[in-house]
């Protein structure tokens, strides 16, 4: 069966021949244990004296220059090792949202700051530091917005490649530009975020707007280079829950969202949202607001898969489920990924609804214990879904 049938007929709650497995995005050393090292995402390369002179100097100017073909090519590898591996589906991400700011530091083009960092196998990695936008008038002054027409037609270019290259062997879920929430609350910091929303209303609105546009566009230019499934990430909780109220989530992001997979729809799409953290209390806001299933089930949080599959899984896809924090890596028994797998696809498979996968993406990654997991969904994901136990 054609990997993208098989995606979206379980996303419509169809069971086919099997249950489909899911691939997040990976990482430079989990791609390395499938296709080999590559120099390009070598962290080494940003700390040499030359390099470190040139990204003091140019980077923010010419950075991009440099940047953006890596970027690429490492995402084209990262789709070229979900399909060695035999996954069903892979989001593809089209980063263009980041920009060098000096040898130590990458930004974000909406306003926040990263270090630069190693990842423990000698790949560059990041981790947020602070943000940027700390009034309206920083907002105004902020002079790396995308060109957002500019930016979707970069978007089309790179999926019509990556589909021509892939897309009948893997199911391409798109992503381009992150999500509205997590990216203001980027850049006006977590503090100034519940300040922000009370007391400089018309910046946040306008912020949603700006995003919602970016969002909108970058996805309908991947339905023009043939993608059907849109994958927009939007974290909005902790580990323990919400990060805000959720009626105040609604409040701000909801009438957006809810244009957002209109749009997806109103084309023949389906639309998934990722959301790390225990998004119980969040659930039928997804739902509400057009979402056909999420990315959006962190094991390590409080949020209980088998639980959301009885209430929700006749309406709303769970994608993942297999924790990335001891399951996939080296210090797992293969016994336990396979029982893992038997478990999810036991309580989430029946009904369809359900993409099997990583929870996340993680540089310890174990690829071994991955195609564990591929092998055991194959055995055991067949349709119709017998009890193993």
């Amino acid at each position: 069966m054609d990997p993208t049938e098989r995606i979206v007929a379980a996303i419509e709650g169809k069971e086919t021949d099997r249950v489909p497995t899911f691939s997040y995005y990976l990482d430079s050393y989990p791609v390395e244990q499938v296709l080999g090292r590559s120099l390009l995402a070598r962290s080494f390369m940003l700390q040499n004296p030359v390099a470190g002179f040139f990204l003091n100097t140019l980077g923010r100017r010419f950075g991009g220059i440099v940047l953006y073909p890596v970027l690429d090519h490492l995402m084209m590898k990262s789709i070229e090792a979900a399909v060695s591996l035999g996954f069903d589906s892979v989001v593809g991400l089209f980063e263009r949202m980041f920009m060098i700011w000096d040898a130590k530091t990458m930004a974000r083009v909406t306003g926040s700051f990263y270090d630069i960092l190693d990842d423990g196998h000698g790949n560059s990695y990041y981790m947020y530091r602070g943000p940027a936008i700390d009034s309206p008038r920083a907002f105004d002054e902020w002079p790396y917005f995308p060109d957002i027409d500019d930016l979707s037609h970069q978007t089309y270019k790179f999926f019509k490649k990556a589909r021509s290259r892939f897309g009948d062997r893997i199911c391409l879920l798109g992503q381009s530009s992150f999500g509205i929430h997590e990216s203001i609350l980027w850049s006006v910091g977590f503090e100034r975020m519940a300040l922000f929303i009370r007391r400089e209303p018309e910046l946040i609105k306008r912020f949603i707007r700006l995003l919602e546009e970016i969002v909108m566009k970058t996805n309908m230019a991947m339905m023009d280079a043939g993608i059907r499934v849109i994958f927009d990430g939007d974290d909005f909780a902790f580990k323990t829950g919400p990060m805000m109220n959720p009626k105040i989530c609604n409040d701000l992001f909801g009438d957006s969202y809810r244009r957002i997979t209109k749009a997806v729809h109103d084309r023949g799409g389906k639309v998934l949202l990722h959301s790390c953290g225990d998004n119980t209390q969040m659930f039928d806001y997804f739902i509400d607001w057009g979402f056909d299933g999420g990315h959006a089930y962190e094991n390590t949080s409080n949020v209980d898969i088998f639980e959301e599959k009885k209430k929700h899984g006749g309406v709303f896809t769970i994608v993942g489920g297999v924790g990335v924090d001891y399951l996939l890596t080296t210090r797992s028994r293969p016994e336990e990924v396979e029982e893992k797998v038997i478990e999810l696809i036991e309580r989430c498979g029946p009904g369809g609804r359900f993409l099997i996968g990583p929870i996340h993406d993680h540089p310890d990654m174990d690829m071994e214990k991955v195609r564990l997991m591929i092998k055991a969904a194959h055995r055991y994901g067949k349709y119709p879904v017998a009890k193993m136990g």
